[in-house]
């Protein structure tokens, strides 16, 4: 699957940026999907969740990092969702 990246504007004048796709499983992502899911609000990247060469699994709120435990696309969309509704953002 060719790397796919998406912009979605939400009515806050924020924005979702998403890219995902199927990569082939290396030591830091065993399943086989490389991601990075973006919000910004004024400007500033409030939530990512993400994996790039060199690190595993994580998300960041307001530049704070956490380990994060991949288990579908589907439930890292719902999750970094939930992060931005918990932060005040619209989803």
């Amino acid at each position: 699957m060719s790397p796919k990246l998406a912009r979605e504007y939400l009515s806050d004048a924020s924005y979702i940026e998403c890219g995902i796709h199927e990569i082939e499983p290396d030591r830091w992502r065993k399943h086989g999907v490389r991601y990075r899911l973006v919000w910004v609000q004024k400007l500033r990247a409030r939530v990512i969740f993400d994996n790039h060469h060199g690190k595993s699994d994580h998300y960041h709120i307001d530049r704070e990092e956490f380990p994060y435990h991949f288990e579908s696309i589907d439930q890292v969309m719902t999750d970094f969702r939930a992060a931005i509704k918990k932060l005040g953002g619209p989803t």
